[in-house]
Formats: structure tokens, sequence, C-alpha cells
């Protein structure tokens, strides 16, 4: 009993960071995101980052494909 209170002590206090990715890790993993890798590609290129988190890399790709033409 006193290991799980040092265990929630633990888990409430620690911030998780997201993973950063590169474009070339998100254009390959674009099945994960349920799209094409073109669309990934333009996505980031809207976006003008090289470097992405999941959570950046999936408002990026919403706005991609919600975008006017």
């Amino acid at each position: 009993m006193a290991k799980a209170k040092k265990l929630e002590k633990k888990s409430v206090g620690q911030e998780q960071t997201e993973a950063v990715y590169s474009r070339d890790e998100l254009i390959a993993a674009a099945c994960s995101f349920g799209v094409k890798p073109e669309v990934v590609a333009g996505a980031l290129r809207l976006a003008n980052k090289d470097n992405l988190t999941r959570t950046e890399a999936e408002k990026a790709i919403e706005a991609f494909l919600e975008r006017k033409v």
C-alpha cells in the first residue's frame, strides 16, 4: 500500500513531453494519420516546419484538408 502512494505522487508531479518527429518520419508514418504521404507532405509545407509533435502534425493535416482551394 505504501508503494502505491509513492507511485501516485510520482505520476502526478511529472509532465510528459511529446516526442518531436522530422518531416521524413511523419511522411513515412502517413498511414497512422489515415492519409496518404502526399497529404502529410502538403500539410507540412503549409505549416512551414521541419519538426513537429504528433498533435501539431494532426492539426496541420486537418487544416490542410479543410482549406479552400
